[in-house]
């Protein structure tokens, strides 16, 4: 699916490319540092074991940038009517999961004995990638809420109003069914920066995030623990291990992976082993593909100068979003929202991400991908800093350089798909019959006998 969608977005940029004038929407000093993270990723590549999965690595993350690039375009034209339709579409896509967790539930309290917790998050070989896609969701719905009763006029009032309510709050229970500490962390420290830095301006937003938590903990109560219990059940999901699992294994076996991630860095300190490359270089820790940190993982596989570089990238994003609140009107309940929300998930990303692998994940990596999309794009209807390519006969050649990026992206990207991708099961079921992660047997990340 995410293949899908980034060779899509690429087709949709290129059409965007053809137009007479295309905002860059980024400023020069982001453009340098963005070009030297990508350079020296690019290089990092050539010398990797797999140059091939390297430079997929590479280019699915130009594509990613690509496709983020897209949506705020189109976002930037008419924020507040495309942004609307966007968490409208969040919002759905969330209770039509669980519209079918409503029917697990129901099945798990009719058969005999008790349900293993893990059945009630499902479509994910990890229930971790559906908390990697809540760290980002939940702010979402949370602004989703906040701006439908903002826009309450033409609509009922379960419309505007209780219906985002109670899709935010199910969408909370999940997360305490499932229990996980980074998502938690996270999203309540983007709830707590928000507050920091708008302080009674962020309130409309934060309110409804922890009334929805207190809405979504105590439907977990009644549905997850006093249910079962009155049918002879113990409680489903995972909320009564946490404190447990917490004492038990703080780092969740973290530590070795962040070892490992270190000493790649000490071994390869400029350019890294290569992307995709850390499940090749740890296979004898044996426990997981990426190093659960994203500054270790950028650092060990692009290597330390690429990971500067991003962190820069990042920090002058964060400064551009904060600058905005100078542009909104104190009155301006829904910009400032949007503002909350987008500073909040912002955050929750990075926080979570020191102690996960989101960026790894498709899924999560999608749902990366429209939050920076739909804040670029809203940052930039804000914003006079917004530049037009040149015009005439330089933007010809901007246009041509532009074209050729994108289709030496889409060429690396299907390098690294190709053959593999005509029969996954063939290559999986090769790549564990020829030895248990031996050293100069390549394991990338990119499929899962590699090594999830």
């Amino acid at each position: 699916m995410e293949v899908l969608v980034l060779s899509l977005g690429a087709v949709l940029a290129l059409f965007r490319f053809v137009q007479s004038k295309v905002p860059s929407m980024l400023s020069r000093k982001t453009i340098y540092w963005l070009g030297c993270f990508f350079f020296l990723g690019f290089l990092s590549s050539l010398q990797a074991y797999s140059i091939r999965h390297a430079l997929y690595e590479w280019s699915s993350f130009g594509l990613l940038l690509l496709l983020a690039w897209t949506i705020a375009l189109e976002l930037r034209e008419a924020p507040d009517a495309l942004l609307r339709k966007v968490l409208l579409i969040c919002g759905i896509g969330c209770v039509l999961y669980f519209y079918k967790e409503f029917f697990l539930y129901i099945l798990a309290l009719q058969i005999d004995g008790q349900p293993n917790p893990e059945v009630f998050i499902f479509g994910f070989d990890n229930l971790r990638f559906f908390n990697h896609i809540q760290t980002i969701s939940l702010p979402l719905l949370g602004l989703w809420a906040v701006h439908s009763a903002l826009n309450q006029r033409n609509e009922s009032r379960f419309t505007s109003q209780i219906f985002p309510f109670i899709a935010t709050s199910f969408w909370w229970m999940m997360l305490f069914v499932s229990a996980g500490r980074g998502t938690f962390i996270g999203v309540f420290a983007g709830i707590i920066g928000a507050w920091l830095f708008q302080r009674r301006l962020a309130m409309p937003w934060c309110r409804v995030m922890i009334i929805t938590c207190l809405a979504g903990l105590c439907a977990y109560a009644i549905f997850f623990v006093t249910l079962p219990i009155l049918v002879g059940l113990q409680p489903f999901g995972f909320l009564s291990e946490l404190g447990s699992r917490t004492l038990s294994d703080p780092t969740s076996s973290r530590l070795s992976l962040w070892w490992r991630a270190w000493e790649m860095i000490l071994a390869h300190p400029i350019f890294g082993a290569g992307p995709l490359h850390f499940a090749h270089y740890a296979t004898n820790v044996q426990f997981g593909a990426h190093p659960h940190n994203w500054i270790l993982q950028i650092a060990s596989e692009w290597g330390v100068p690429a990971v500067f570089c991003l962190i820069v990238v990042i920090v002058i994003a964060f400064r551009s979003l904060m600058r905005t609140a100078t542009k909104i009107k104190p009155g301006d309940e829904k910009n400032q929202a949007a503002l909350a929300a987008f500073l909040a998930t912002g955050i929750a990303i990075l926080v979570d991400g020191l102690v996960s692998g989101l960026i790894v994940m498709p899924t999560s990596q999608l749902w990366i991908v429209l939050y920076v999309g739909c804040a670029w794009g809203w940052v930039s209807s804000l914003s006079n800093e917004t530049k037009a390519l040149p015009p005439e006969g330089s933007q010809v050649l901007h246009k041509a350089a532009l074209a050729l990026t994108v289709l030496v992206l889409l060429i690396c990207f299907g390098c690294g798909l190709w053959p593999e991708i005509l029969s996954l099961p063939k290559y999986e079921a090769k790549a564990v019959d020829s030895g248990v992660y031996v050293r100069n047997v390549l394991r990338p990340r990119l499929w899962k006998a590699g090594y999830f």
